[in-house]
């Protein structure tokens, strides 16, 4: 079952907060155009006063955040405006959502809708270990060859949080060189007008941002892990990079996921990042209009490459997801071991290499499929010491797993099973990292996507609509970076 389903199934997360006054307040006029057609269901259907939490865009050319802040707390709601991107959250009641919406320089202003996890959990079928994953990428050859591991180089990890305490091969401060959450709770984000405004979003310098889910810390060490706690078996592909752990919380919402973007932007000199990992998303189709895919342009175009996973909804067409389409970023499906596809393999089809959950894109379609495609069916990595949700999920095959030593049982606190385009993700987020030192940090996100597309190893028998141009290649690729 996938781990999406799974989460929403444990974690039910209201968008709507309540005021606890009960107020009755009648709804009878439309919503502004500016007012997104699903935010305008939603308030044209509520019964109360009570507010709702939204994401409010607007142009820059016509106002700045703080003053729309200030204009959205003069009709009485509350309100928190992003630093480097041009998004306010709000927290409204359906009557003053439909007052922000005609402010001047108000563009759109759309739900605040849940995010998911792209990862999955399933029986001990299929087997790529970190120490198999990153030899079929071809990592380690690019390591030992160009003498590179990510030194230097900043990886944002855009997801549930990081565990750094317990888990020492993503360790804070060592090798995860900030670790953060974002406030959870949209009433203690926002400010009101005439009362003490909260200090930062951020909650930094922790040592484990990572709350129950498990997700995040999976993520990072194959992005990053130092393979510490294996005795290096369980490395992941560049294991000299700087992690910055950015934990969402365990419910991933928009304006979450936003406020993880800007606090990149904010922070891209101070620990060089050039890439940030997304292994989350959405369904439906593309829309460069939406906030995310605004979001994740603002960051191309300051020069940090975007990984996005291109989801779980396979093996249909046009299932993928649209943060992935975007041509600004690099779309990742996930592939099966490309060792031994003869026996009866969950996912994978014997001969095969693309695992059957990937998301694909519409055939001839020059938008729609994913850039390339990395190892995602089964990847042990890092294990959370509060990741109580992947932990318990996994728990059933990790023990398959430690009695056929295939998971070594001394090494089972320490590491975990996980299988998605979440877990394919991560590992072309440290090949980039292993490009830009070899770079010198020189190459803007464009020349890494024609690098990565050029270098990829075609895979026979699949389309460009199913998976891109292929398994990546790190080692032509770190080869071709200079």
């Amino acid at each position: 079952m996938r781990l999406r389903t799974k989460l929403g199934a444990l974690m039910a997360v209201a968008a709507v907060f309540g005021t606890g006054g009960g107020c009755r307040e009648p709804i009878s006029h439309e919503s502004p155009q500016t007012v997104s057609p699903a935010l305008a269901s939603l308030i044209g259907a509520a019964a109360t006063a009570d507010p709702i939490f939204v994401v409010v865009q607007y142009d820059e050319a016509v106002t700045t955040g703080d003053a729309l802040a200030a204009g959205i707390m003069g009709l009485g709601g509350g309100a928190r405006a992003l630093r480097q991107l041009p998004f306010v959250g709000a927290l409204a009641t359906p009557a003053q959502v439909n007052a922000i919406a005609v402010l001047p320089g108000v563009a759109r202003v759309s739900e605040n809708r849940q995010l998911t996890w792209l990862g999955m959990s399933s029986p001990a079928s299929v087997l790529a270990l970190l120490d198999q994953s990153v030899p079929t990428i071809k990592a380690d050859q690019a390591r030992a060859v160009y003498g590179v591991s990510g030194r230097g180089i900043g990886v944002a990890i855009l997801d549930s949080g990081i565990d750094g305490l317990y888990q020492y091969d993503v360790q804070y401060p060592s090798r995860t060189v900030q670790n953060l959450k974002v406030i959870a709770n949209g009433r203690d984000l926002v400010c009101f007008q005439n009362l003490p405004c909260p200090g930062s979003i951020y909650v930094e310098n922790l040592a484990n941002s990572e709350t129950s889910v498990g997700h995040g810390t999976h993520v990072a060490g194959i992005a990053g892990g130092n393979g510490s706690m294996s005795n290096g078996l369980y490395t992941g592909v560049a294991p000299g990079s700087n992690l910055i752990g950015i934990g969402t919380g365990d419910v991933l919402f928009i304006f979450w996921a936003l406020a993880g973007f800007d606090y990149i932007l904010q922070n891209q000199d101070r620990y060089n990042i050039k890439v940030v990992n997304n292994s989350w998303g959405t369904s439906g189709p593309f829309d460069p209009q939406d906030p995310v895919s605004i979001a994740s342009k603002r960051v191309h175009d300051r020069g940090i490459t975007v990984v996005f996973a291109a989801g779980n909804d396979g093996p249909g067409e046009n299932t993928l997801n649209p943060y992935s389409v975007a041509p600004w970023v690099i779309g990742v499906a996930a592939t099966c071991s490309a060792t031994d596809f003869t026996a009866q393999r969950l996912h994978c089809q014997p001969g095969g290499m693309l695992a059957d959950f990937s998301s694909r894109g519409i055939p001839g379609d020059a938008l729609y499929h994913p850039t390339v495609a990395a190892p995602g069916v089964h990847i042990i990595s890092t294990r959370a010491s509060t990741g109580t949700v992947l932990n318990a999920l996994d728990a059933n095959h990790d023990l398959d797993l430690t009695s056929t030593c295939e998971l070594r049982i001394l090494f089972a606190p320490y590491y975990t099973c996980a299988s998605g385009t979440s877990m394919a993700t991560p590992h072309v987020t440290g090949v980039v990292a292993l490009m830009q030192e070899r770079a010198g940090g020189q190459l803007n996100p464009d020349q890494v996507r024609s690098l990565l597309v050029r270098t990829a190893d075609p895979m026979a028998g699949y389309a460009v609509f199913e998976v891109g141009a292929g398994l990546v290649n790190a080692l032509e690729a770190v080869k071709g970076s200079r």
